[in-house]
C-alpha cells in the first residue's frame, strides 16, 4: 500500500494537507474537508495492521464509540470510512498538543493546575462511563489540549462495553505504566479500571513521574499487583495530604476500594479542591508539540474560498499547490484574436474591426474595475453572524461557515448560561475581511466571589478584578484562624455567584479575640471544658490531685488564673480532684458489692459479720468501712465489707425435708433433717417463718409420720 502524501484525497473529499504525528497503530494527518471547507484531522490505520482483523475491529470500535459520545471534553468524530487500502477516522483538529508534551515542557504541576486538568479529564471520562463504556487506555498521551486551552480525552481504540470487558486472553492490552491491576491479572474490567489509570495520571501530574518502574514493560505492569501506589508527597514536596488521600483511593489495588467510576472520582476531586480553596487555572497550550508545529504550516484551502471569478487573491498559496480556475479577465488579449491590418492601411477610428476590438477592451477593463471594486470593497468583507445563545461548538461552526477564523474566549455573563455563546468580538453584524479572526465569547455564567481567607487585600483585589468584581474594605474582625492584617471574611461570601461588577466588602483580621479565663473552680471537669471551648480556649492538660473536701472530677485550680486576659486559641491547664467516694453497696450480695467497689477504684481487703444485723441471707452486705459517701485518698482505697450476722427464717412448712434443707442452706441455716427423711413433708418448724436466727444455726423441722 502506498503511503499517503500531501495532496492525496480520501474518498475525493479529504485532502491530505500535512502530517501531524505517528501513533502506535496509526498516522494522524491534518486534512482539508473540501465539502465543508474546514481543517480536520484524519487518523489513518497503519498499513501493517490492515490485514489484522483484531486491529481493524478495534479501529472501527473507536469510531463507533467516539461518534456516540458528544461532550466538550471529548474529541469530536465527524466521519469514518475506507478508501482503497486506507481505513480512516475523521476527527476534530486539535492545534495545541498532548498532556505528555505539556509535562515534558513544564514538569510537575501545582495542585490547582492538576485539579483543573483532572476535572476536565474526569468530566469527559464520566460521559463514557455513563454510556456504559470503559476507555482502558487513560494516559497523558491520550489527553489533548486544544488551542483554546480546552482539555479533551481522545483515542478510544481500546474502548469496550463495561458489560463485555472481561479479559479472555493472556495478552495484556494497554500501556504498562497506567494499567490497573485487573488489566494485568485478567480480572473483570469495569469503570473502576479507568479510575485507577486516571489516579496514576494524577500521581504523574503532581510528581512528574509514574509510581512504578521495571526492567521491562511486563515487569513494570506486574509491580502494581504487589505494591500500592506511594503517596505523591513522598516523591515531591508541597503536595497536600488531601491530594495524597485522593490518589490512594483512586489507585487502591482492590477495585471495590476505589471510586466506582469517573463521576464519583470527579465529585471527590471537587470536594478536595473546595477544601483546599484551589484557585482557577487556565491550562497552557504546549509550545513544542507536534500539533503546534503542524499548525504553523498554513492550511491550503485555495479551492474553497473567494468568488469563482477572482483573478487575484490577497493571500496566495504556494505555487505548486495552486489549482487552475476559470477567470473573467484575461492577462492579455491573444494575438490571434485581432487581425493585424497591412502597414499601408492604418486602422482609423472608423475601422469596424478596430472598433469592435476597442469596445471589447473597454468592456473587459470596465468589468475588471467593477470586479476589483467589488472585491476590494464589499466583496472582500463578510458580515459576522449572530451566535448569541448558541452552544460553543455551534457558534464556532457558524463563524467558520461565514468565512472567518474563529477563536474562543471565556467571559462572564449575568444572562447567558454556562458554555453558551455570549456574542462575538467584533460584534455580530459588523463587516470584517474574510478569513479574519473572530472571537466567540463563551459564557462561564455569573462570576463567583473568590475565596479570600488568608489572602492579603492587594492579592484579593487582583483576584476579584479578574472576575469583574470591585473591592471595598469594611470594619476589621477578630479571627482565631486568620493572621492579623489578612482577609478574614467577605460579603458576599466566597463562592457565591454575583452579577458582573458587584462590589465585594472584605474585612481583615484583627487577630484572635481577647477573652478572660472564666470562673470554673469548684465545677465539674465537663462543665469547665465546655465553658472554655465556648470562649475559644483550649485545655492543654488536666492534672489530678487528692483533696479530702472535693468529690472526684471537681476543678481545684486553673492556670492561668481565673480572670486573666488571653486571646482565642490560647491554652489553659486544669487541676481536678482525684478523691474517691465510697459507693453504697448495702443490700447487695457479697460478690456484687465487691464488683461495684472495684469498679469505683477500691480494693476489698476483708469482710466481717455484724451479729446484730439481719439480712436476707448470709452473704448480704449491710455496710462498709469506710462508710458509703466518705471521700478517700486513691492511694489508700481499701474497703472492708460488713455482712449480716442474722438472717430471716424462710417458710418451709409443706415442703419435703429435702426441699427445706436446700432453702435453709441457701440463706445460711442448717435443717437438721436426715437424708433418709428427704421425702417426708414438713408439718412444723422452729424458729417460725419470719423470725431472726443466727447465721449457721439450725431450724428444727417436724415431719409427717
Amino acid at each position: 500500500m502506498a503511503q499517503l502524501a500531501v495532496g492525496d484525497l480520501l474518498e475525493d473529499r479529504y485532502r491530505i494537507d500535512h502530517p501531524i504525528a505517528r501513533g502506535g497503530m496509526s498516522m494522524v494527518y491534518r486534512c482539508v474537508d473540501l465539502r465543508l471547507g474546514r481543517a480536520v484531522a484524519a487518523k489513518v490505520l497503519d498499513e501493517k495492521y490492515l490485514a489484522d482483523p483484531v486491529f481493524r475491529q478495534r479501529f472501527r470500535r473507536e469510531a463507533r464509540a467516539m461518534a456516540q459520545l458528544t461532550h466538550p471534553n471529548l474529541v469530536n468524530v465527524y466521519d469514518f470510512g475506507s478508501d482503497g487500502d486506507h481505513l480512516y477516522l475523521i476527527m476534530e483538529l486539535i492545534t495545541g498538543g498532548t498532556l505528555r508534551e505539556l509535562l515534558a515542557e513544564r514538569g510537575p504541576m501545582p495542585p490547582h493546575a492538576v485539579a483543573t486538568v483532572m476535572r476536565s479529564v474526569l468530566t469527559g471520562l464520566s460521559t463514557a462511563h455513563k454510556a456504559g463504556l470503559v476507555h482502558r487506555d487513560i494516559k497523558p498521551d491520550n489527553i489533548l489540549i486544544s488551542g483554546d486551552h480546552r482539555v479533551k480525552l481522545a483515542d478510544f481504540g481500546l474502548v469496550r462495553a463495561a458489560s463485555a470487558s472481561t479479559v479472555s486472553s493472556s495478552q495484556i492490552v494497554g500501556t504498562a505504566a497506567y494499567l490497573s491491576p485487573e488489566q494485568v491479572d485478567g480480572s473483570d474490567i469495569t469503570p473502576a479500571s479507568d479510575v485507577y489509570s486516571a489516579g496514576v495520571v494524577l500521581f504523574e501530574l503532581l510528581t512528574g513521574t509514574v509510581p512504578f518502574s521495571g526492567d521491562n514493560p511486563l515487569d513494570h505492569a506486574y509491580r502494581r499487583l504487589a505494591d500500592d501506589v506511594p503517596a505523591p508527597s513522598s516523591r515531591i514536596g508541597g503536595v497536600p495530604s488531601l491530594m495524597d488521600a485522593l490518589v490512594a483511593t483512586a489507585t487502591a489495588r482492590d477495585p471495590r476500594d476505589r471510586f466506582a467510576d469517573a463521576a464519583e472520582f470527579l465529585a471527590a476531586l471537587d470536594d478536595v479542591a473546595a477544601e483546599l480553596a484551589l484557585p482557577d487555572f487556565t491550562v497552557p497550550v504546549p509550545k513544542n508539540s507536534a500539533a503546534h508545529r503542524a499548525a504553523a504550516v498554513p492550511t491550503d484551502i485555495t479551492d474553497l474560498v473567494g468568488p469563482p471569478t477572482m483573478v487575484t487573491e490577497i493571500t496566495r498559496p504556494p505555487v505548486e499547490q495552486t489549482r487552475v480556475q476559470e477567470v473573467a479577465v484575461p492577462a492579455r488579449i491573444p494575438e490571434a484574436a485581432v487581425e493585424e491590418p497591412p502597414a499601408e492601411q492604418p486602422v482609423s477610428n472608423r475601422s469596424r474591426v478596430g472598433l469592435i476590438a476597442w469596445l471589447v477592451v473597454v468592456a473587459v477593463l470596465t468589468a475588471a474595475v467593477a470586479v476589483g471594486g467589488w472585491w476590494f470593497g464589499s466583496g472582500r468583507y463578510g458580515e459576522i453572524p449572530q451566535v448569541l445563545g448558541m452552544d460553543r461548538a455551534g457558534a464556532v461552526t457558524l463563524v467558520e461557515e461565514a468565512g472567518f477564523t474563529p477563536v474562543t474566549r471565556i467571559v462572564y455573563s449575568d444572562d447567558v448560561p454556562v458554555d453558551q455563546s455570549a456574542g462575538t468580538d467584533p460584534a455580530d453584524g459588523e463587516k470584517l475581511v474574510r478569513g479574519g479572526e473572530v472571537t466567540v465569547l463563551v459564557s462561564q455564567g455569573m462570576p463567583t466571589v473568590p475565596a479570600a481567607e488568608g489572602m492579603d487585600v492587594l492579592a484579593y483585589q487582583a483576584a476579584a478584578s479578574e472576575r469583574t468584581l470591585a473591592v471595598t474594605t469594611g470594619e476589621p474582625v477578630y479571627s482565631a484562624d486568620v493572621e492579623e492584617g489578612m482577609v478574614a471574611v467577605t460579603e458576599p461570601a466566597g463562592g457565591e455567584a454575583v452579577p458582573i461588577g458587584t462590589t465585594v466588602t472584605v474585612r481583615v483580621s484583627r487577630g484572635p479575640e481577647p477573652v478572660q479565663v472564666p470562673a470554673v473552680v469548684g465545677g465539674t471537669l465537663a462543665d469547665a471544658e465546655a465553658r472554655l471551648a465556648e470562649l475559644g480556649l483550649t485545655v492543654a492538660s488536666v492534672d489530678q490531685r487528692y483533696d479530702g473536701d472535693s468529690p472526684a472530677g471537681r476543678v481545684l485550680a486553673v492556670s492561668p488564673d481565673q480572670g486573666t486576659t488571653l486571646t482565642r486559641g490560647s491554652e489553659v491547664s486544669l487541676v481536678v480532684s482525684s478523691t474517691l467516694t465510697v459507693p453504697d453497696v448495702s443490700g447487695m450480695d457479697e460478690a456484687a458489692a465487691k464488683a461495684a467497689l472495684e469498679a469505683a477504684g477500691f480494693t476489698v481487703s476483708d469482710s466481717r459479720r455484724d451479729s446484730g444485723a439481719t439480712g436476707t441471707n448470709a452473704g448480704t452486705v449491710v455496710g462498709t468501712s469506710p462508710e458509703a459517701g466518705e471521700l478517700v485518698d486513691p492511694a489508700d482505697a481499701e474497703v472492708t465489707l460488713t455482712l449480716a450476722g442474722r438472717v430471716t427464717v424462710p417458710d418451709v412448712v409443706g415442703m419435703t425435708a429435702g426441699q427445706a434443707r436446700t432453702v435453709l442452706e441457701g440463706v445460711g441455716l442448717e435443717s437438721g433433717a436426715r437424708e433418709r427423711d428427704d421425702d417426708r413433708v414438713v408439718t412444723r418448724q422452729r424458729p417460725s417463718a419470719g423470725d431472726d436466727a443466727r447465721v449457721d444455726s439450725s431450724v428444727r423441722l417436724t415431719l409427717e409420720r
